[in-house]
């Protein structure tokens, strides 16, 4: 949920947390809000991912983001007082903390840390979309594809795994998949990247990253990798 060190919470806080909030354990595929219906909890994805999809009839649900561990679904559009503009559903069997309409507005009303951080939490989100849209108008298909490699990657034992099919990349960058699959293999090759059954595996961190033309710094990457 943001950057603890932009707007900490308070040991009240965590507490009023922990106590508003339901966990609850979901299957791949269980639809927690539907698109242009109004949003009756927020979602924190404690473990696991969910996928925001828009319906296109052609091709079935086009996935346009993805919400992994820390991450909120619902805030937005409840605070706004707007439908869901999308579906999100769970990708893989999660665990969630779900906080309801009324709880959720109680929170932030009685708490000014908390309204502070969620309201952190949004703006980074907010920033991550622009930043988004401007790989998406300026960089060429292999850059935008570097991006999300980076943006996604989770290390599994000992390795740098992206764990989405190209199909979903694709919907990512509003791509076609044949185009999409065609630049992996270009940086298979080149050594960059491994295949995997649904996933993709980063060979090498640091030219990803510039590729990308990720600010990290260079030692860190090569650290990690």
């Amino acid at each position: 949920m943001a950057r603890t060190d932009l707007s900490p919470l308070t040991g009240a806080d965590v507490v009023a947390l922990e106590n508003a909030c339901t966990p609850q354990r979901v299957e791949a595929g269980t639809v927690l809000l539907n698109a242009g219906a109004p949003p009756t909890a927020v979602h924190i994805v404690r473990e696991g991912r969910v996928h925001l999809a828009m319906r296109n009839p052609p091709v079935g649900r086009q996935t346009i983001g993805i919400v992994g561990a820390g991450g909120v679904v619902g805030d937005v559009p409840l605070l706004t007082q707007q439908d869901m503009p999308f579906d999100a559903y769970a990708d893989v069997d999660s665990t969630l903390l779900t906080l309801g309409r009324d709880q959720f507005l109680t929170l932030l009303s009685d708490s000014a840390s908390l309204s502070l951080r969620w309201t952190t939490s949004m703006a980074q989100r907010i920033q991550e979309s622009q930043r988004r849209l401007v790989t998406l108008l300026t960089k060429d298909l292999a850059s935008q594809i570097a991006t999300v490699l980076m943006d996604h990657r989770v290390r599994q034992d000992g390795a740098w795994i992206v764990p989405m099919p190209h199909q979903t990349i694709a919907h990512l960058l509003g791509a076609r998949r044949q185009s999409v699959s065609r630049v992996l293999g270009h940086l298979r090759r080149d050594g960059l990247v491994r295949s995997r059954y649904g996933s993709v595996e980063i060979l090498d961190l640091p030219r990803i990253a510039e590729l990308a033309g990720d600010d990290t710094d260079g030692g860190d990457l090569a650290a990690s990798a």
